[in-house]
Order: C-alpha cells, then sequence, then structure tokens
C-alpha cells in the first residue's frame, strides 16, 4: 500500500521578541517574506513600513499586503496642532482583509508584522490572527517585550518566540521545508532520460545531468515508469514519495537542474575542508579515505566498522561539535533535517556527487556544498548502467564546492 506523500511539520506560530522600537525587526519580517515568495512559497498578510515625515506626522506608517502590494495608511493624527501620531484603527480594519483573503487561500506563511497595543487588547487584527493560528497556518509575527505576557495569553503559551535574527526565522521554518523549496526552484524542462542502476540513478535533460545514489537494493524497475513526466514533476518526488527509488531519482532530477556545467564554485571533493579544525569534527557516513583525510574525526555510520560509532551516536557527538560533514545520502534519505537541528552551531558541509549545488540550502543551515557536474555525459551514463559506483564515474566529472557567504 502507497504510503501518503510526504510533508513538512505543522509550525507553531512564531513570535519574533524585541524591545523599544521595532523598525529593524520590521524590515526582517519584511526581507524574510519577501525571499520565501521569491522561492515560490505562497505567502501573505501585512508588513509595515515607516515613512517619515508625513505630512502631518514626525513618521508616517503603512501596512502592505505581501501577496498584492496594496498599500495601507494606518496614521492617525494626534489632535490639529500635534506632530505625534498613532496607528488608526480604521485603516488596520480595512487592511484585514488581506489577511483573511490568505487564510482563505490555506498560504504557506501567513504574516502578520505585529502584535501591539491594539491586538492586547483583543482588538487591531488579533481575531485574525488567531483565526489563522486555529485553521492551522504557520504564523509569524511580532511582539513587543511589553506585550509578552498578552501574547502568551491569547495563544495560550502554543508558540515558539524567536530572537530577532534570519538565522532565527529560519530556523523556526524549518529544515524540511527545504525540499519543497529546492523543487520550486526547478525549471519544469522536458527529460530526456531516466537512468536507474544497481548503486547509482541519473536524470538528463538538455541542460544537465544529475546524480544520486540508490536507498535501497534493486528492485522491479517497470519499463515506462518514468516516461512523459517533466523534470520538475520528477523532483517533486524528492520531497514527497516515501518510495526509495522514486526518491533516489527525485534527488537526481534536482541534481540534473541544479548541477548543470554552467554552476560557478571552486574544484574540489570536499573531504579536506575540515582537516585543520581545532575542534571536535564528527563525519556522518562513510566517505572513502576519511580516515587518512581527516584522522581526528569521530565517524558515524549505519553500518559501523571498527572505530566508528552507530546511527544512535548523532545525538551524543553532533551538539558542541565545532565541524560536522554528512553524506549526500542524508539530503536522500531525508535524515539531513535531523542532523542539521542536532549540529545547531557547527559548521556542516555535504559532500558526495548526489549533493545539490544551490544557494537555497545555505538558509538552511547547510555552509558548504560539494557536488559532482558530470562532463561526459555518455561515459556516466555507461557506468551507472553497468553497476558501478561513484568512484567509476568520477574521472567523467568534477567535483565542485560552493561556499556560504560570510555575511548570509
Amino acid at each position: 500500500m502507497p504510503l501518503p506523500p510526504a510533508s513538512p511539520p505543522p509550525l507553531r506560530p512564531g513570535a519574533v521578541i524585541h524591545g523599544p522600537g521595532s523598525y529593524g525587526v520590521d524590515a526582517l519580517l519584511d526581507g524574510f517574506t519577501a525571499e520565501l515568495k521569491r522561492r515560490g512559497f505562497r505567502v501573505g498578510g501585512l508588513v509595515q513600513r515607516n515613512h517619515g515625515p508625513g505630512d502631518d506626522c514626525a513618521e508616517r506608517m503603512e501596512l502592505v499586503d505581501v501577496a498584492t502590494g496594496r498599500a495601507y495608511d494606518i496614521t492617525q493624527r494626534l489632535g490639529r496642532e500635534s506632530q505625534s501620531c498613532r496607528v488608526d484603527p480604521t485603516g488596520v480594519a480595512e487592511a484585514s482583509q488581506a489577511i483573511r483573503d490568505a487564510v482563505a487561500a490555506n498560504v504557506d506563511l501567513l504574516v502578520v508584522n505585529k502584535f501591539a497595543g491594539l491586538e492586547s487588547h483583543g482588538d487591531g487584527l488579533s481575531d485574525e490572527m488567531l483565526t489563522a493560528i486555529a485553521e492551522g497556518i504557520p504564523l509569524l509575527t511580532s511582539v513587543g517585550s511589553r506585550y509578552l505576557n498578552e501574547w502568551q495569553t491569547a495563544t495560550g503559551g502554543f508558540c515558539d518566540l524567536l530572537s530577532p535574527t534570519a538565522d532565527a526565522l529560519w530556523r523556526w521554518w524549518g529544515p524540511q521545508r527545504m525540499y519543497p523549496d529546492l523543487v520550486q526552484g526547478v525549471a519544469d524542462a522536458e527529460v530526456r532520460r531516466v537512468v536507474t542502476g544497481d548503486k547509482w540513478v541519473l536524470v538528463e535533460t538538455a541542460e544537465g545531468l544529475g546524480v544520486a545514489a540508490r536507498q535501497a537494493p534493486a528492485a522491479d524497475d517497470a519499463p515506462g515508469r518514468w516516461a512523459g513526466r517533466s523534470l520538475r514533476d520528477l523532483a517533486a518526488m524528492a520531497a514527497q514519495s516515501w518510495d526509495p527509488l522514486e526518491m533516489a531519482v527525485g534527488v537526481a532530477a534536482l541534481n540534473a537542474h541544479y548541477n548543470r556545467p554552467d554552476v560557478a564554485g571552486i574544484p574540489g571533493n570536499g573531504l579536506d575542508l575540515f582537516a585543520s579544525v581545532e575542534g571536535r569534527v564528527v563525519v556522518v557516513g562513510g566517505f572513502p579515505q576519511v580516515a587518512r583525510r581527516m584522522p581526528r574525526a569521530q565517524v558515524i555510520d549505519m553500518t559501523p566498522q571498527e572505530g566508528e560509532h552507530p546511527e544512535a551516536a548523532c545525538d551524543w557527538l553532533l551538539p558542541g561539535a565545532e565541524a560536522v560533514a554528512v553524506t549526500a545520502s542524508a539530503f536522500a534519505n531525508r535524515t539531513l533535517p535531523r542532523l542539521l537541528r542536532v549540529s545547531a552551531g557547527a559548521r556542516v558541509a555535504m559532500i558526495g556527487p548526489g549533493t545539490p549545488l544551490t544557494p537555497r540550502l545555505f538558509d538552511y543551515g547547510v555552509d558548504v556544498l560539494a557536488g559532482f557536474v558530470a562532463t561526459d555525459r555518455e561515459a556516466v551514463v555507461r557506468t551507472i548502467v553497468g553497476g558501478g559506483g561513484s568512484r567509476d564515474f568520477h574521472p567523467h566529472g568534477r567535483m565542485v564546492t560552493l561556499h556560504r557567504p560570510p555575511h548570509s
């Protein structure tokens, strides 16, 4: 019986906590939601933008509909002679329609710029926010520290409190969402061929060829199983299917898009990245010659050899590590999200021919990507058809390494 499609776990409401003044938080939420929207996620709700000075006020405030870009002026002047202003409840009420529309559309993320004075008294956008939470729609907002008790009361404590940093927002969003993220970046191209060997699979288009290791022994592969399916359709299996062969083909489809010949990066296989690290280095997965290249590393493997640790050691060795290297198989079999959570604070590298070479992965906690780009496609095809492994097709391509920019 086929299993239901995989889907990221539900998100508790996220609240970015800040002190007096929220201009930095406004820009943080605005930038985060704009980036998710650019990547293809369906984002709705309202972000606040402040402009100053206005005609009568030292500052003009507006709420902007994330989905449509429509702006609602919410500035209310206090007195004829005063230049002091406050939030206009009428303007907020008008803008609230954007939230109701987003809830009706069942968006991937609803952003409501802040839970503040009006909301703390049950007014403003509080009803719309609580409705979204009740509907199970991921909600992201900001809460001033002075209103934290009111927010906790309104949500019954069912929320995640976040630091006002981009890294904190991406950790809340969750590494499981890297899979649909990568799928949404794939062009809907025509697939030339899919090859499933005993050890590796490949997907080829006119623009590139991607490979992935099989996660299970060879099984029946009905002729024509992949016929007529587009690249994006195949790639979606990397995010949705639980069938080991489909998952591998899905990752190979991702790599056919991202690991194209024109990808820019540094030559190298990534295994020497942490050779000079002074702190604890942990390697997850069986890398060839790892003992020679990183003699001080502690190795974790599902089938450990002498001197290696079993898979259960992840929860013991990864916390507090300075550097962690994981095989691309951890991405393909979907154990990578757990490894990233346990490795928080470490510099993480994903290494192997099945690694997708895309900066989209950097925001989810990966710092270095080392993957394979085919240069002689026909030779790679012959090798995989013949049951060869990565050592056999490596001479027919090049390993490329991408590093997370220091500012990201």
